[in-house]
């Protein structure tokens, strides 16, 4: 018998050879999307000092055959073979996406725990269903170290 994910590609296999036109990538489960995205950090930012906790603010945009629909909307019924949305990530497209959105400018929290240094965040288009797209973009950015004081008080200070 087979398991859940070889059923799975067996399935998407088969749908590819009777289908006319098969765009699905079964081996790392994205799908080519005839779209294309900008990803951008706004200009007022500065992206040498980022602090963790930080909101950034971006933006984003779509062109080519995709409508943006939020995720827990329901699309048109003319549209829902081009409904998609954004997935923003920090580093790597295999962690957690930190804002999923079909808003072309939003505020970016960076996690309070994301270590000084270079990062990326990665914006990548997904369909309506959260088939990830193999259209993506990063941008880059420095976290800064957090800076904290200590104060501390002599207790027999008057």
């Amino acid at each position: 018998m087979l398991n859940r994910i070889a059923r799975a590609s067996l399935i998407a296999a088969l749908s590819c050879l009777t289908a006319a036109a098969c765009t699905a990538n079964i081996h790392d489960n994205t799908v080519n999307a005839n779209a294309n995205v900008d990803f951008a950090v706004a200009a007022n930012v500065d992206v040498h000092n980022v602090k963790p906790g930080e909101s950034v603010p971006v933006t984003m945009k779509v062109s080519g055959s995709a409508t943006l629909v939020e995720p827990n909307a329901t699309p048109p019924a003319n549209e829902v073979d081009t409904a998609a949305h954004f997935q923003i990530y920090l580093d790597d497209t295999a962690s957690a996406p930190i804002l999923i959105t079909a808003q072309t400018s939003v505020s970016v929290t960076i996690p309070a725990k994301t270590s000084p240094g270079d990062h990326k965040l990665i914006c990548r288009l997904h369909k309506h269903d959260g088939t990830p797209t193999d259209v993506e973009k990063e941008v880059h950015f420095t976290v800064s170290a957090s800076a904290s004081v200590t104060v501390t008080t002599d207790a027999g200070a008057h």
